[in-house]
């Protein structure tokens, strides 16, 4: 009887999540103050202990997406690997938060989006709900203090290439987009020498630059250890369910 009370709460508490959306799954770092912020692979181990998800489009297009999080800040980094042709005013890598996983039709005050431009340690933020549609509903809002973002060109110490290319590190404080174990998110690099834009999830970019498309596009940064959020009350009193249950169970045994 005790093996399926706890077989049971256990399920409620770790359930799985199960989407449809394209996911991205984040992973816990404990290195993330070794990071140099200066928009590139500053050394080879810099952001191994990463999560890693390659993105390839049909013309050949390739870039990285490299996340993860020290319980108060969200780390990315992406590298482009084949923007090779240089535009320091006009080059930009971002990424966007659905903070609240709506999926709205157009960007809602939970939504934000973080970008920089090449060679520029100035990161702008865009924040949905803004009522004007020839700007997409985005308005630019003041940065967070804690907020990091830097474009720049790669190196020799880049763990993929050689060969120079664009890269964008980001710092985003979870004190600027909340805490949870889901975000909708996306990712995105725009070449102006093509003049085009190159999302993740993969064909889902705003022709409209600056621009990105709508939350119900994009797809999922997912914690699989829910080890972003703080343990929330459900699970705080399932968890004390289970260890009173044994608790009771350990005590009757003892009396017999």
């Amino acid at each position: 009887m005790l093996k399926l009370v706890v077989g049971f709460i256990l399920c409620i508490v770790i359930t799985p999540n199960t989407a449809f959306a394209e996911q991205i799954l984040t992973t816990l770092r404990d290195d993330a103050n070794n990071t140099i912020f200066d928009g590139k692979w500053t050394f080879l181990q810099e952001w191994k202990s990463t999560s890693e998800d390659i993105v390839e489009y049909d013309d050949g297009t390739k870039f990285v997406i490299k996340t993860g999080h020290d319980y108060e800040n969200l780390y990315v980094l992406i590298d482009f690997i084949t923007g090779t042709s240089f535009d320091k005013s006009a080059d930009r890598g971002i990424v966007c938060f659905d903070t609240k996983m709506n999926r709205s039709t157009i960007p809602d005050k939970d939504d934000y989006c973080f970008s920089v431009v090449l060679g520029s340690q100035r990161a702008i933020t865009l924040q949905g709900g803004n009522f004007l549609a020839q700007k997409e509903y985005w308005i630019r809002t003041e940065n967070h203090p804690n907020l990091i973002a830097v474009g720049n060109i790669s190196d020799k110490n880049d763990r993929y290439t050689s060969i120079p290319h664009s890269t964008y590190e980001f710092k985003i404080p979870l004190e600027a987009i909340g805490r949870s174990d889901m975000y909708g998110f996306y990712v995105g690099v725009y070449d102006a020498k093509s003049h085009k834009e190159y999302s993740w999830p993969k064909y889902i970019a705003n022709e409209r630059h600056p621009y990105v498309s709508a939350p119900d596009k994009w797809g999922e940064l997912v914690s699989p250890d829910k080890s972003i959020p703080e343990l929330k009350w459900p699970t705080f009193i399932l968890l004390s369910a289970i260890f009173f249950v044994v608790f009771i169970s350990r005590f009757k045994n003892k009396q017999l």
